[in-house]
Parts: C-alpha cells; sequence; structure tokens
C-alpha cells in the first residue's frame, strides 16, 4: 500500500472525523488520494498557504489549521520570548471563523495572548495588518484565500510590522509543523484567559490614519456629486468600505446584490477585481445612475481595481495602469522631505522608471508577493520617504499605516485623482494617455492568466517554463529576442525584445494557472494592441494544448 493510501485509510477510520469530511473521503478518486494525502507539509507559497477546503493532508480543514498553527506558534514562542501575542482575523468565507478559533486555540494552548476582532467578527486584511502595528503584537494570522474561488481558503502569517512573512520565516514555520502523518492525533487544550476582544475603536482610529492617503485632504469637507459604483462581493470590505468613502463624502452607492456578506459569493460568480466580469453587476447600476466610474475590490478586500466609461466603453484600468497614475499624481503633487522610492514586482511594468528618474526618486523590485514589497518599505521607510507600492495584479500600498495591500487608501487615492481629472474634463484613461504618455511615450501592458485544469498543473507549468527557456528562434512576432534569463529574485523567466519592450512567464503561486506578462513600447497604441493579440495567441496555442 503507498503512502498516500495509508494516510487515506487512516482519515477513513479515525471515529472523530466530522460528518463534512467524512463526506469528502467517500467522493475522492485514486488520482486525488495521491495529491491530498501526501506525507509532506503544505508549503506556504506568494501569499501564504491556499487550498481547496475538504479532507486530506493538502487540503483546509481543522487539521491542517492546526498543524500551521502549531507551527506559527513554536515560531513566535521561539523568537519572542518576552512578549506573545498574536492578532487573528479571517474573511468570510465558508469556515473561515471556524479555522480562525482553531488556530487561536492552539495558540493559546501554547501561552500565547490572541487577539480577536469584537465576536470574531470578519475583518478586512488591511486593517488587521494596520491592528498588528498598533497593539504591537509579535504577529498575525489571517484565515482568507483571498480573491480565490469559493471552494478555497488560506493561512497567511505576519511579522510584527504587519506584513507577510518571508521565505526564511515561512521555511522555519513549516519545519516547526508537527509531521502530516500526525495531524489527526494532535490534541490542544486553549486557555480562554489569552484571549482578549480588539475594540471597534480600531475601526475608527483606522479610518482617521487612511484618510492621510489623500494628497489634497480639503476635499473630504465638500460633497462629490459624481456617483460611485462600489461592489465588495460579500467580503469583509461590504460594511466598511462604503462607510469609510462616505466619510470622505464621496457619493458612493454599494451594489446591493453583492455588498453584503455571504461565505457563498452567490451573487459573485467571480469575484476577483482583476477580471471585467466581476463588474456586471456594477454595470448594470451604473446604466440606472449614470455613473462612469466603479470600484471593485475582492473578498479580504486587499486588492481594488476601477473600471471606468471611458468613450462610452467600459475600460478596466489594469494594475499597471493605477501604478503609473498612482506613480505620476503622487510625485508631481505631493511634497517628500527624503529621497522618495516606489516599490514594485519584476513582473510589473518598468515605466514608472521615467517618472521616478525625473523626480530624483527610485524604483526598487521585488519578487511578486506583497510581503516583498511590505517588508522593503519597512527597512526603507524611516531614512526615505515611500511613495506607493503596487503588483501589475491590481492593488497597491498608499500610506505607510500598514504592510499589505490595502482597497481603502488605494480607492481614496483613486477617487481622489478622478475628481481632479474631472476639474480638467479628463477621466483617468485621458489622464494616462494625454498627460502621461505625451511626456514618456506610449505603453502597452497586459498578463495573460492561462489555466491548467489538471491536478498535477504545477508539473504541467513546470514543462512549458522550460520549453520557453529553451526557446531556438531569435524573434517572436514583430520583435527580436535578445535575451533569455531566469530571473531568481522574481521567480520569473524574462524574454528581452527590442528596446524596452519584453515578455516574462510565471507559475502562479496561488492558483493552478501559468501567467505571461507582456510590456511593449513606442508605437501607437492600436498597433500595440494588435502586436498583443498576435502573441497571445502564440502562446495560447502552446500553453493550453
Amino acid at each position: 500500500m503507498s503512502s498516500t493510501n495509508k494516510i487515506y485509510e487512516s482519515w477513513k477510520k479515525n471515529k472523530f472525523l466530522p460528518k463534512n469530511l467524512k463526506a469528502d473521503l467517500n467522493r475522492i478518486n485514486k488520482k486525488e488520494i495521491n495529491v491530498f494525502f501526501k506525507a509532506e507539509k503544505m508549503h506556504f507559497g506568494t501569499a501564504g498557504i491556499r487550498g481547496i477546503m475538504g479532507a486530506g493532508t493538502h487540503k483546509m480543514n481543522i487539521f491542517t489549521y492546526q498543524q500551521m498553527a502549531e507551527g506559527y506558534a513554536r515560531y513566535i514562542v521561539k523568537h519572542f520570548p518576552k512578549q506573545q501575542s498574536v492578532v487573528i482575523g479571517h474573511d468570510n468565507r465558508m469556515n473561515s471563523d471556524l479555522f480562525s478559533i482553531t488556530c487561536a486555540n492552539v495558540l493559546t494552548s501554547f501561552g500565547i495572548k490572541v487577539y480577536l476582532f469584537k465576536e470574531n467578527h470578519l475583518t478586512p486584511t488591511p486593517i488587521i495588518s494596520f491592528a498588528i502595528r498598533h497593539l504591537k503584537t509579535s504577529g498575525g494570522i489571517i484565515v482568507t484565500a483571498s480573491h480565490n474561488p469559493k471552494e478555497y481558503n488560506g493561512f497567511k502569517a505576519y511579522n510584527p510590522d504587519g506584513g507577510q512573512i518571508l521565505p526564511d520565516v515561512a521555511n522555519e514555520i513549516e519545519k516547526l509543523m508537527p509531521q502530516s502523518t500526525t495531524v489527526l492525533n494532535n490534541m490542544y487544550i486553549g486557555n480562554d484567559k489569552l484571549l482578549v476582544e480588539i475594540d471597534d475603536k480600531i475601526i475608527d482610529i483606522y479610518f482617521k490614519e487612511a484618510k492621510k492617503a489623500l494628497v489634497k485632504e480639503k476635499i473630504i469637507g465638500f460633497k462629490k456629486p459624481e456617483p460611485i459604483i462600489l461592489t465588495t462581493h460579500h467580503g469583509t470590505a461590504s460594511n466598511y468600505l462604503p462607510k469609510f468613502l462616505k466619510q470622505l463624502n464621496f457619493n458612493v452607492y454599494p451594489v446591493k446584490e453583492q455588498c453584503f456578506v455571504n461565505d457563498k459569493f452567490i451573487n459573485s460568480p467571480s469575484s476577483n477585481p482583476e477580471y471585467f466580469n466581476s463588474f456586471d453587476l456594477s454595470i448594470k447600476l451604473a446604466k440606472k445612475l449614470k455613473s462612469k466610474l466603479l470600484i471593485g475590490v475582492d473578498p479580504d478586500a486587499d486588492r481594488m481595481a476601477v473600471m471606468i466609461k471611458h468613450n462610452n466603453s467600459w475600460q478596466l484600468i489594469t494594475g499597471n495602469q493605477m501604478g503609473i497614475i498612482f506613480t505620476h499624481y503622487l510625485l508631481n503633487n505631493r511634497k517628500y522631505n527624503h529621497k522618495p522610492f516606489i516599490v514594485s514586482s519584476y513582473v510589473s511594468t518598468y515605466y514608472i522608471d521615467m517618472i521616478a528618474k525625473k523626480f530624483k526618486a527610485y524604483v526598487t523590485r521585488t519578487g511578486t508577493g506583497f510581503k516583498w514589497m511590505g517588508n522593503y518599505v519597512t527597512l526603507h521607510d524611516n531614512k526615505e520617504s515611500f511613495v506607493v507600492a503596487f503588483e501589475e495584479a491590481i492593488g497597491a500600498l498608499c500610506t505607510n499605516i500598514n504592510r499589505d495591500k490595502d482597497s481603502f487608501t488605494a480607492s481614496a487615492l483613486a477617487l481622489e485623482i478622478n475628481y481632479f481629472c474631472k476639474q480638467k474634463k479628463m477621466d483617468l484613461i485621458d489622464y494616462l494617455e494625454k498627460i502621461i504618455f505625451k511626456e514618456y511615450g506610449t505603453w502597452f501592458g497586459k498578463t495573460d492568466s492561462f489555466v491548467i485544469k489538471d491536478l498535477d498543473w504545477k508539473k504541467i507549468v513546470d514543462q512549458k517554463m522550460k520549453y520557453f527557456k529553451n526557446y531556438n528562434k531569435k524573434t517572436i512576432g514583430n520583435y527580436k529576442i535578445n535575451k533569455i534569463v531566469f530571473n531568481k529574485l522574481g521567480d520569473c523567466l524574462e524574454w528581452w525584445l527590442d528596446g524596452k519592450s519584453w515578455i516574462k512567464f510565471r507559475k502562479s503561486g496561488t492558483e493552478p494557472k501559468m501567467k505571461v506578462y507582456y510590456e511593449l513600447y513606442g508605437k501607437p497604441l492600436s498597433i500595440l494592441n494588435k502586436e498583443y493579440q498576435s502573441l497571445h495567441n502564440f502562446f495560447a496555442n502552446i500553453i493550453e494544448k
């Protein structure tokens, strides 16, 4: 009998397994047994550990959460002998409240003080990050799978600065986790005396600090007439974000079908605002209210995207486009006492380098994931002036009050810039193309996410990456391939083309996808778009075989 089958049989024989997990065991086939009942431990990816909920050592359930929480608890006890306290929060996903209490039980059994939000209420990720810093705890845990499908959940671990842990810490936590073969037998006796409730006042304190994202704070003092449509996709921002934006006197209209908490995402087939169809109901309400601007945030409220009606057509502003707009607006309108810096990833746009150069600012690049960006801000913010951190897959950090993507402050700043544009009889796309491109030249950026529908998707992506690494033709479309190199820091394969243009390839760290990133320069946008379409078709034919 194989090791995976042995583990599977031990789960089937366990008398204390909850009914839902027993039912899941009866639906599993042989291939799934080999994937979900491995003896090796689960690993931290781009943003924590994520997986489908259900039975197994490689699924998210109370036993694997206990395993992950014990590794984190042992890490906290080892490295924080004098102060052992952790904030635990969660999103709206099914079982998230149960899993957060499960983690709290494990941590208090190790003598660690645990801060929970009032009545263990779900809380946005940026507010949890803020609370870790405000309460000066040893770290934090967030039970969330961010924008992943509803079947997923996850475990994100945080440092005392409110940022996600880096790989060295993740590796140590993994080593400190109990073995996967023993997860059913581990028992924990929690200590309720170590549970501390976080007062609701933390929200008001956060709102007060978050308002500093606005460059021109005087616009808070008067009502802005333009109707803004907001969807929170049944997530943690459903109650908080409309309240925050209304305090700034923006005319916000929540999409009622999606702006209430629901663990099944009943009215949001796609809860990832990176995708156009996540705005379907927003567009419907916008038509009724004659709105031209939509804001969408993901379930844990770290990601934010803007969609606008430009030239009578709805256009979703990408993470790169918003990053360029944020960089340009902030450097032009905010004063900095020290050398300004912008943080982004290796697969995000390099266009901002030209803007930064004009203002004697600099851009630093990190691996994909805000754990890297937040860490850089922490290391440099005390001696240099932080401007903005962003990545191409939407989401930005616009202040130094926390260390993760923040849809609250990003929304506020985006609406300020939109208001600025309206005074100039422009919109955000006009600002990008008529103001920024006019000064720095045209640019086109795009990301393809190819879904790999196979349980062994990582192996398949590795094979495709190997093919592109060894690609031996000298041209691709209308571009010459000058250099092919694997970027270890960025964990991506890079094709450097003519001029500043490039194409990059990367295996997703959170979903079964292979991503292809494009950055094209110097030609009219209509031509760059046609060239991209040709490149997309070429790669799709290879990757989707």
